[in-house]
Parts: C-alpha cells; structure tokens; sequence
C-alpha cells in the first residue's frame, strides 16, 4: 500500500534532489493508480470490460495532457480509487434494515447477488434456458 507523503514544498530538504513538488506527487498518484489497478478484483461475469482497464486508459489520456495545477485533484482521485479497494466506505456508511429488503420483493439483493455469482459459471444451455424464461413473463 503506498501512503501519501506531505512536505512543505523543499524536495531538496526531504529527498536531497532538487525537483519541483508537483513531480515527487505526480509520481506518487501514478504508483497509487497502479497499485489500485494491480490489485483491484476481476470481474467474472464479463472477462473482456474490466474496471480496471477502463479506468487505465482514462488516467493515461489524462496524464499526457498533465498540468501541474492537476496534480492535487489527481492526488484525491487516486486516494479515492485506493480506498473504494480498501472497503472504507463500506465500512463507514453501512447498508443495512428496510433499504436492502424492498416491501415488493425483499429477496431481491440476494438474488442479484446468487445470479451473478451463478452466471459466470453456467453451461450455454443454462444461458440459453435463462433467456427464455426472462422473454416469457406469467402474470
């Protein structure tokens, strides 16, 4: 995991090398993006959309148009990425009671989550079956 490091502004004080502070923290977001994508699960269910590649490619166009004004945006942007990996904020904002189990059908969320599970792993007969059945609807 790589932590942010916060100086006062002398690269020269702190790392004997005379750069400017926008390219110790430029260097900084780009190995916290690439340790987020390096870690960040695979998706079983579409092997060929990951995340993670998405997100790749939109932080590299932006880095070949890079500014040093961007630099601290890019600083919470990637710190963000590192802690949706980490699960903080599921940590801190709980989903729990009556909005996980809606009056309609309560059983919802854990069904979205069995078939996700499911589908990855089905035989295209299975696939195929399950189509069908979600074309016909009995009322």
């Amino acid at each position: 995991m790589v932590d942010v490091v916060e100086f006062d502004g002398c690269a020269e004080r702190y790392w004997n090398h005379p750069c400017p502070q926008f390219t110790m923290s430029r260097s900084l977001s780009r190995k916290i993006y690439s340790d987020v994508f390096a870690r960040w699960p695979k998706q079983a269910l579409r092997p060929d959309h990951q995340l993670q590649d998405v997100l790749g490619k939109a932080v590299t166009e932006r880095y070949q148009n890079y500014k040093p004004s961007m630099e601290r945006e890019e600083l919470l942007k990637a710190r963000a990425l590192q802690f949706l990996l980490q699960d903080r904020y599921n940590d801190r904002f709980k989903l729990k009671g009556r909005l996980l189990e809606p009056k309609s059908q309560p059983t919802y969320f854990e069904d979205l989550v069995r078939e996700i599970d499911e589908a990855p792993n089905r035989s295209w007969i299975e696939r195929l079956g399950k189509r069908l059945s979600g074309m016909i609807r009995f009322q």
